[in-house]
């Protein structure tokens, strides 16, 4: 019986029991979740001066925990990948990010995609990972899906798969494209066809109405949370390491989902302002710091950001999650600020356009390098990344591109290995 199936039948998934682990004592599990959840452990340890890091970490592990009870509870409760978050809290409905079935998920998810959909072994980690954990979740999760074409390609045909597992999904409908901010004709028709989506899912979620202004509140929630996490990120630049890589990327997680809790996730920023403004107890680094720029998925491997730590680095500047540099336009109807802040995201569309954002934060955040990061077998982004590495180089940027899995696990020897080399580099 594999470790899923014996959890199964203990009426416990793999989510449940790492809160359980987190908070009312250890508990034996497989080696590979293990390894995810001492990570975080680690970290909890490593920034024992900071009170607002273990309150962090505490919405973290519970997060899915917490709304897949409330499911149970009769709630409203969604999987997504779509950047809707402020609409679905207006709409009062509990959003899970589908990226957290790569973080706190299953070692057997690989193996049960390729035998259940006959994904071959080649296929993109992050594709077959998710596809798995739906499969071996199935009856014990919510089965509402509100996804976002604009993502993952492959990932549009899997949700069909879904779909034949008793999954109900909704499809954002939206296409990659280069960014068309210099053309405004274009730019109002696809901001009109954004916003009847959000009319749309918004019925199917709840039979009713999006309410606009729960909408503005929402929105200007937003804003304020952006600016915070853009004062602990510059903060952050003179001591690094009061807020270790792994705890950072968290951090700014929580931008887009709140952790399910946003008065709780707002609070620990204010928390995480204080401590650095009055930087008590905090651990300066001694010798040489390379600050480094992170650009690409958000690594579920979490030796990869120990490992930087350890080797003398420090991610500063992070390009993964966009939307902490700019604001919600609030002289606009919600309906049509929310259209405009996701239609003309810098970061969206070809390389060409996202590397000049990259290019503005390289010095404002004082990276010295950049790690490109990826998921293994997925070539849509891999393309991305090796037109803006190239570039880089050309500029005389050192560069490191990483290839990892989407599936808890820990990162290879390699991974590491080539990291540290990195580091080392840098500091000569």
């Amino acid at each position: 019986m594999t470790s899923q199936a014996a959890f199964a039948d203990q009426g416990l998934n793999l989510l449940e029991l790492a809160h359980v682990r987190t908070h009312k004592g250890p508990i034996h599990t497989s080696e590979a979740l293990d390894s995810q959840l001492s990570y975080i452990e680690e970290t909890r340890k490593a920034h024992g001066y900071s009170r607002a890091v273990d309150r962090l970490f505490d919405l973290v592990l519970s997060y899915v925990y917490d709304h897949e009870a409330s499911w149970r509870e009769g709630k409203n409760v969604i999987w997504t990948s779509a950047p809707l978050f402020p609409v679905f809290y207006a709409n009062d409905v509990l959003p899970i990010p589908i990226s957290e079935l790569g973080r706190l998920g299953s070692a057997d998810a690989l193996t049960a995609a390729e035998d259940t959909f006959q994904l071959p072994k080649e296929s993109c980690s992050m594709v077959a990972s998710i596809l798995g954990e739906f499969y071996l979740r199935s009856g014990r999760t919510p089965p509402r899906l509100v996804v976002y074409n604009a993502q993952c390609e492959p990932l549009n045909l899997g949700w069909e798969l879904l779909k034949d597992q008793g999954f109900d999904v909704f499809r954002i409908e939206a296409v990659n494209r280069p960014n068309v901010a210099d053309d405004p004709p274009r730019v109002a028709q696809l901001q009109s066809f954004f916003i009847d989506d959000i009319k749309r899912v918004s019925l199917w979620l709840t039979g009713r109405q999006i309410d606009e202004n729960r909408l503005a509140a929402e929105i200007k929630r937003a804003n304020r949370i952006i600016g915070k996490l853009r004062r602990i990120l510059r903060l952050r630049l003179h001591n690094p390491l009061y807020l270790r890589s792994l705890a950072t990327m968290y951090t700014l997680a929580g931008l887009s989902t709140y952790f399910g809790k946003p008065e709780a996730y707002e609070d620990v920023l204010d928390e995480l302002i204080e401590e650095f403004e009055s930087n008590a107890s905090a651990p300066i680094p001694t010798g040489k710091l390379v600050r480094l720029a992170w650009v690409g998925g958000r690594g579920q491997e979490f030796g990869v950001y120990k490992t930087i730590d350890d080797a003398g680095g420090a991610v500063t500047a992070w390009h993964n999650a966009d939307d902490w540099t700019r604001d919600y336009r609030e002289d606009l109807p919600p309906l049509e600020a929310y259209a405009d802040f996701i239609i003309t995201g810098r970061t969206l569309g070809s390389p060409v356009r996202q590397r000049q954002r990259i290019e503005e934060f390289l010095p404002e955040f004082g990276a010295q390098g950049i790690l490109f990061y990826g998921y293994i077998g997925c070539s849509f982004g891999s393309v991305h990344r090796e037109i803006q590495a190239e570039y880089f180089h050309r500029q005389g940027v050192p560069s490191i591109f990483l290839e990892g899995s989407f599936q808890v696990g820990p990162a290879s020897g390699q991974i590491l290995t080539r990291v540290r080399a990195f580091i080392e580099m840098l500091t000569r």
